[in-house]
């Protein structure tokens, strides 16, 4: 193949695979003692080491949850020191909930990039094989205090954007696309319960391909208020 229709092919190819940011809610569940949690005052607290990141999706989730009759409140402006660490014993972590405790706050929802799931797709010209790989990271916790000291996450970062490749190596006839996935999630603990039931609600939202950090923000904060209307 000539390297002019093999380039069109290429550009065909990314077209019709990554045209679209397929956006779901990938999991979902509240407890029985979510819709009394909705009432109290939530803390809103993004996992980035980026402070605007941070600010960005702390303003948006609190913004669109006060829109809904929630008494969100942003971490920044309440406590604008806090620092999100790879590493917190459960020591320090319990010492800052007793400073959320102090300023009135009954509950917290976190927010953070759970998950990158990287497709990588390899297609002889001529042929139809695949192969694929699929990399997977994150757990969740099952209280505030497990969540903040131990839980294993990823950093929210600006430039979350789709990784693709199309290889034109003169070595090989095969085109590399690679698709990322993005799971971000957001977790609800009631600090005001006994911690085996302080979580009351856990979401996860999958985003591939996303064109922007922008995007990637209105599409999770928009369904992740969703699961707050009903």
């Amino acid at each position: 193949m000539n390297k002019f229709l093999k380039t069109v092919v290429i550009l065909v190819v990314i077209v019709t695979t990554f045209n679209c940011a397929p956006v779901k809610l990938s999991n979902a569940w509240s407890s029985d003692n979510f819709d009394a949690t909705k009432s109290e005052k939530i803390l809103i607290i993004a996992r980035s080491n980026d402070a605007e990141v941070r600010q960005a999706y702390e303003n948006e989730l609190t913004s669109k949850l006060k829109a809904e009759g929630i008494n969100a409140v942003a971490s920044y402006k309440i406590f604008p020191d806090l620092k999100d660490k790879a590493s917190r014993t459960k020591v320090e972590t319990e010492e800052i909930v007793k400073q959320f405790k102090a300023k009135g706050i009954q509950s917290v929802m976190l927010t953070a990039l759970k998950d990158t799931k990287l497709m990588q797709s390899t297609q002889k010209e001529g042929g139809n094989n695949y192969n694929k790989s699929t990399i997977n990271k994150g757990q969740y916790g099952f209280t505030f205090v497990d969540y903040y000291s131990v839980h294993s996450i990823e950093y929210i970062s600006r430039n979350l954007r789709p990784n693709y490749n199309a290889n034109d190596s003169n070595n090989t006839e095969d085109i590399v696309l690679e698709s990322t996935t993005y799971i971000l999630e957001a977790a609800l603990y009631d600090l005001t319960l006994e911690q085996r039931n302080q979580l009351v609600g856990a979401y996860e939202v999958q985003i591939t391909d996303p064109n922007s950090g922008k995007q990637v923000l209105n599409k999770f904060s928009n369904l992740i208020v969703k699961q707050f209307k009903k």
